[in-house]
């Protein structure tokens, strides 16, 4: 133990007394462990363990599909879903989901929150109770029992007072009584699309023969042993028996089982290698610099340890000290690693927008994975050791005398020595190289995405959605009439110029399709029929959101409920249906009746629905007045900041009903950033590694050629004494660099050459070989690779010759 402590208290005089050495190690190892930790703890949380149920290896989701017309993640029927649960010999529990909407009676003014229609088993299937009260019984589907509800914690305490008695009390929704019988625990929230509460979903008899209507998600708990395949050979057997028996509904549908896991993450999982790729570089790039500047401090100091070992010193305790230090450095490393890792999940928590962050399984759980923060201390410290062991062990292997005569001159380490610095110079440049111009790629392409054309002009423009209640507005003259006279009312606010209404506005992660036959031509196949997006809007709508007329009209005051049905298009679907044909005047049948087919009388331009990458799927839009619906949303175009219009039009809604709640109010802009944070997210992260690698490379190409300049510093003065020019010395010092530089770009332009097309998916009008993003990358590292040659080597011309020689 003593010998220990001498060797710890050594060890720290050692690094104080080289400040510069010691903060570049550290800072070095703390940023690759931090980096590390950060990434590697955040796709476990999000991706590999997103949530934290019992039975989670067993769970599944179970969609319909229909490969025909490529849908292969579609809602479930009520009638397919009660086949499939009574049928089926492979799963324990078969549940669904219904998404619903509650409006909830309290305060100044009603409120709306999304919810849940479950079926019995649904909290059993997941393994999870009440943590107050209970879930649901057999008795809550009975009739007149139904009206129970099993609340969110959120909920419970931010919206009803965390009342301690609040099970068994009643709380209004949707205008009807209903008792809560349990709280669920903090960290349960599933389904992920914000819901808050949870009550029973029975279906009649309607809805137990209905096939052609399909809305439901399901769960299922596979009986233990059975596997995904096994349960999806069980389920398709039942969906192909119903293909015969119910060809008008089911021709071509499937059943597609998956991992609950696998569907909650299949749209992260495609830029999770790139990040995992870059954050391992990093690693290495950073292990690869603390091995040279141990290498480098090493060979520094090979004629101290020779003096030591010629004064008696034993071997192991040279090795044992070295080890110490090294250890001490990966110590203090790891520390500040771990607090750069702190801060970086917080920046990454921040970095999701709250209202998108909820989305997103496993978020709640987000934070530092303490086996990968071990495991990257581990190998780090094993970098570090093995870099700081080498040297000591070569030096205590060596002739002792050669070494003492060799000190006096200051020889630059032997060849093999010097041949792995440079390796490990030219491996940090091509890693950081490859880490660059993928951050290149990405940034270029984040651009390109933000200069899309959208198809609307969203800045100044407020959205927010209306639901009238079906008991009290059930006639369809009554939902129309509340609309005209809501918009009239919001048109006359002061700074509004446009209000409209539509049934899904963009970027809010709405659906809503239907297959369709264009009369005059030969019917689609059954069960192969096209779809398109179906929307629902008002004559002012295209103005208020800034959706330009191609071709042709929109609509207008004459298209009321009796006039001739008329039907807009995007030029996705003129291009894709329609083709080198004039769409004015075609004629679309979606109902399958006689009496639902519309006449085609203008091309809008293509929106971005969801993403500002995606591929525009076709849409066709219905005026409001010959397609009432009971939900929409209005959209008001302001003279400026939306935001302050909230208040106002909320107050016009409540003027009209002052029962009716208003949700989702925001501005349309904000639910674009929403949408994207995810991809700038990941382009800031790509960024910062690519800037951290960058960092990292010129410090390693600094501290090689500092060392050079110092050992070969008789070698330069006896050059200057013999007439060699400063200019000389400055370009013998810049060549050496540059020489592993411009090797280390050679290979890294080869390896992304090849690596980049991994990224392809992930960018968005821009190729990955492009060649300027290539070749701006290469050129500003060869300038930072330049400049950290140039700093020693004007150091190098300062060198007095007579001082050189009398210090040898």
């Amino acid at each position: 133990m003593d010998s220990l402590l001498r060797d710890l208290k050594f060890s720290v005089r050692s690094l104080l007394k080289h400040p510069g050495f010691t903060a570049v190690v550290v800072l070095t190892l703390a940023l690759g462990i931090g980096a590390n930790t950060t990434i590697f703890s955040t796709v476990d949380a999000l991706i590999l363990h997103p949530f934290s149920f019992p039975n989670q290896d067993r769970l599944v989701v179970v969609w319909e599909q229909n490969r025909a017309v490529g849908n292969v993640r579609g809602a479930v029927a009520p009638g397919n879903f009660i086949e499939w649960r009574d049928q089926n010999q492979v799963c324990e529990q078969l549940v669904a989901i219904q998404q619903k909407s509650f409006d909830v009676s309290s305060g100044s003014h009603p409120e709306r929150f999304p919810g849940y229609g479950v079926t019995l088993g649904f909290f059993e299937a997941l393994g999870v109770k009440a943590a107050q009260g209970r879930t649901l019984l057999p008795e809550d589907t009975e009739p007149g029992r139904e009206q129970v509800v099993v609340i969110k914690h959120s909920f419970w305490q931010q919206h009803l007072g965390a009342d301690p008695g609040i099970v068994g009390k009643t709380i209004n929704l949707n205008r009807k009584q209903f008792t809560v019988v349990g709280v669920m625990p903090a960290d349960f929230n599933y389904p992920y699309n914000g819901g808050e509460m949870w009550t029973p979903l029975v279906f009649d008899r309607d809805e137990q023969k209905e096939r052609g209507d399909h809305y439901l998600r399901v769960i299922g708990l596979l009986k233990p042993l059975i596997s995904v395949i096994q349960a999806q050979s069980g389920l398709q057997a039942i969906a192909q028996r119903a293909q015969q028996q119910f060809p008008v509904t089911n021709s071509g549908r499937d059943a597609s089982v998956v991992t609950l896991t696998d569907d909650a993450v299949r749209g992260a999982r495609t830029g999770v290698p790139i990040l995992m790729g870059a954050v391992v570089f990093v690693l290495l790039i950073a292990c690869a610099n603390v091995a040279n500047l141990l290498l480098v401090r090493a060979a520094s100091r090979q004629r101290e340890t020779a003096v030591r070992l010629a004064l008696g010193a034993r071997r192991s305790n040279l090795i044992r000290q070295a080890l110490t230090e090294s250890a001490l450095l990966g110590l203090l490393g790891g520390a500040l690693g771990l607090l750069i890792s702190i801060w970086a999940i917080a920046a990454l928590a921040r970095g999701i927008p709250e209202g998108f962050s909820k989305f997103i399984p496993g978020w709640g759980h987000l934070g530092i994975n303490f086996t990968v923060l071990a495991f990257t201390f581990g190998l780090s410290m094993l970098a570090g050791m093995v870099a700081g062991l080498a040297p000591i062990w070569h030096s205590t292997r060596t002739n002792l005398n050669e070494s003492l005569k060799a000190g006096g001159r200051s020889d630059s380490g032997t060849s093999s020595h010097n041949r792995l610095r440079s390796v490990l110079v030219v491996s940090e440049v091509a890693l950081s190289l490859l880490l660059l111009i993928g951050a290149g790629l990405m940034v270029r392409s984040f651009v390109e995405m933000l200069r899309a054309d959208l198809g609307i002009r969203p800045d100044n423009v407020l959205a927010l959605q209306i639901s009238l209640p079906e008991e009290t507005y059930e006639d369809k003259s009554k939902q129309l009439a509340f609309y005209d006279q809501l918009q009239t009312r919001v048109r006359s606010l002061p700074g509004v110029v446009k209000v409209g209404a539509v049934n899904i506005v963009p970027f809010s992660s709405g659906n809503q399709s239907s297959n369709f036959q264009i009369i005059g031509r030969p019917p689609f196949t059954q069960g192969q029929e096209p779809d398109a997006q179906i929307r629902v809007a008002t004559p002012e709508y295209f103005e208020a959101i800034g959706t330009a007329l191609r071709r042709g009209r929109l609509f207008n005051a004459q298209d009321e409920a009796n006039a001739a049905r008329v039907i807009l298009i995007n030029e996705a679907f003129a291009r894709r249906f329609l083709p080198d044909q004039e769409p004015i005047g075609q004629r679309l049948n979606f109902g399958g009746s006689e009496k639902e087919t519309q006449e085609i009388i203008g091309v809008v331009a293509d929106v971005k629905n969801d993403d500002l990458d995606e591929v525009v799927d076709p849409i066709a839009y219905s005026p409001y007045a010959q397609n009432v619906r009971l939900s929409m949303n209005l959209v008001v175009r302001a003279t400026q900041n939306p935001t302050r219009l909230a208040s106002a039009v909320r107050s016009e809604v409540q003027a009209l009903d002052p029962n009716l709640p208003v949700s989702n109010i925001k501005p349309v802009r904000q639910m674009i950033d929403e949408r994207i944070s995810a991809k700038r997210l990941m382009t800031y992260i790509l960024g910062v590694f690519a800037l951290i690698a960058l960092l990292l490379a010129s410090v390693g190409i600094y501290g090689v050629m500092s060392y050079a300049v110092t050992q070969r510093t008789r070698e330069i003065g006896v050059r200057m004494a013999l007439g060699a020019q400063a200019g000389d010395v400055l370009k013998l010092v810049i060549k050496n660099g540059m020489t592993m530089a411009l090797v280390g770009v050679a290979i890294g332009l080869a390896g992304a050459y090849a690596l980049t097309r991994l990224l392809a998916n992930l960018l968005f009008k821009v190729t990955p070989t492009d060649v300027v993003t290539f070749a701006a990358v290469s050129i500003s590292l060869i300038v930072v690779a330049l400049i950290a040659c140039y700093v020693p080597a004007r150091r190098a011309t300062k060198v007095d010759p007579l001082v050189a020689l009398r210090y040898e």
